[in-house]
């Protein structure tokens, strides 16, 4: 990941602070190359030095173009799919990313770093278990945990584990100065209430001007109950329609358990947020007082006076659909429905879940991986089928023998001018293939009818011939 605030612009009400955020362009120049150097010029530089190149100046789009020059010439090349998964990443396209690192990963699978990029990927994706097991994955193949700390600390976050995430931030920070992970880690601070600490961490960014710090300051003070410090922050680094219509989002951040409040700052996810659009609609059910949570949230009956309960869903603690009743089910499934899980079950629910997630979007990759490599092949076809064409064009010969031996046409030829010097003065020999032999011509003619012509005048001659016409891409080779 880059060191700008890229979690923490994705979604529509986080992005009213993103004002200094810029979107990416690819210089003209970028595009320019692009275009003279497509079809069938050859490349006079390495582009996969340029690609490095590119993401070492802070030029994500541009490596990723030239990564995907790479993989349109190899689609199996290992350096280029790796590299085009962490320029996607740096440029905001986590599903790319996930293709180009899983087929990555079939190429070599015990490599760490492969690992690490797709675990990054998951990340942005919101898929936190999923995400640490591969990053846990590529540790034990050798890549330093310094590697992985900064997304691994995020993914941490997102599940609730604020103290785990700060270890990852500051592993890294001891290492380096890394701006995002700085605020990375006051945002974390914050989320577990400590906003003394959080506002000391970002003070070294604000004091240098920077805008995402400033950013992450109004997102601190409003997790940690501050809320007219974070407008008036917000309105501080926006203009004031922006501000306005940012208030509902700071005012709903205190709220939030630790967890939710990372997908919504980094993310802009709200816990309502990630329930199926047909389940939004459904109001929790209000728990009575003495009941239990489970129970509260039970199937009640409906006020048509009908004995069927109706049917409610159930979601985790982050938001996500667990179970949805069947409507049609008998009073004591109800009953046995509403027992609440042990959290052992649901955690192994849980995985199986983030199992069965990273499969699809496998899969998805996979048959993506397919199309594209589909695609490349079907273009490099065409290209090579245009150049021959062009070096090969439609003309017009005249066959004036044939052999099934390739290398004894020449003798033929001997032969041919031999016993028709005059005819063939001047001639010069080509041969091309044909089913089981090999044509032996002459020309070629400047038309279908000058080629006719001279046939005419070799059969007066003596000389048995014949016209024939080769197609646009039609090989036809001299002989020496």
């Amino acid at each position: 990941m880059s060191e700008s605030d890229a979690p923490m612009k994705r979604k529509s009400l986080v992005s009213l602070l993103a004002l200094a955020s810029a979107f990416l362009i690819i210089p003209p120049a970028a595009a320019q190359m692009d275009s003279t150097t497509a079809g069938d010029e050859p490349l006079i530089t390495d582009p996969m030095a340029q690609a490095r190149d590119a993401m070492a100046r802070g030029d994500p789009a541009e490596a990723l173009s030239r990564y995907l020059r790479v993989l349109a010439r190899d689609p199996g090349d290992l350096d280029a799919l790796s590299g085009a998964g962490s320029a996607a990443l740096a440029v905001g396209d986590a599903d790319a990313a996930i293709n180009f690192f899983v087929r990555a990963e079939k190429i070599s699978p015990r490599d760490g770093r492969v690992k690490a990029g797709l675990g990054s990927a998951l990340v942005q994706k919101e898929q936190p278990r999923a995400a640490l097991r591969l990053f846990d994955n590529a540790t034990d193949l050798g890549v330093p945990p310094v590697d992985v700390a900064l997304d691994r600390g995020l993914a941490y976050d997102l599940r609730g584990e604020n103290k785990k995430a700060q270890a990852e931030y500051n592993l890294l920070l001891r290492t380096r100065p890394d701006a995002e992970a700085t605020r990375r880690l006051a945002l974390s601070l914050a989320m577990s209430g400590d906003k003394v600490g959080a506002l000391a961490a970002l003070d070294p960014l604000l004091q240098k001007r920077d805008i995402a710090a400033w950013r992450a300051r109004a997102f601190v003070l409003a997790m940690t109950g501050d809320t007219p410090g974070a407008e008036s922050a917000a309105y501080a680094v926006l203009p004031r329609y922006q501000a306005d219509a940012l208030k509902p989002f700071l005012s709903r951040l205190p709220a939030l358990k630790a967890a939710e409040k990372a997908a919504a700052v980094h993310f802009g996810h709200f816990p309502e947020d990630k329930v199926p659009t047909e389940m939004a609609v459904v109001s929790p059910v209000p728990a009575s007082k003495g009941m239990p949570a489970a129970v509260a949230a039970a199937p009640q009956p409906s006020p048509s006076y009908s004995s069927t309960p109706a049917a409610r869903p159930r979601f985790d603690s982050s938001g996500r659909l667990v179970m949805k009743p069947d409507s049609a089910s008998t009073a004591s499934t109800t009953t046995s429905a509403t027992v609440e899980t042990s959290p052992a079950r649901q955690a192994a629910q849980q995985k199986a879940a983030d199992e069965r997630s990273l499969a699809e979007d496998r899969r998805a990759a996979q048959r993506k991986a397919a199309a594209e490599k589909a695609a490349a092949e079907k273009k490099a076809k065409a290209q090579e089928e245009a150049k021959a064409r062009k070096s090969n064009p439609e003309r017009y010969w005249v066959q004036i023998a044939s052999g099934a031996y390739k290398p004894d046409l020449d003798k033929e030829w001997d032969k041919q001018k031999k016993a028709h010097g005059k005819l063939l003065a001047g001639k010069t020999p080509w041969t091309t293939p044909y089913k089981t032999t090999n044509r032996l011509l002459i020309g070629p003619f400047p038309s279908k009818g000058a080629a006719q012509d001279y046939v005419n005048e070799a059969r007066a001659a003596g000389l048995s011939s014949f016209p024939v016409t080769t197609s646009a891409g039609q090989k036809v080779e001299r002989i020496n």
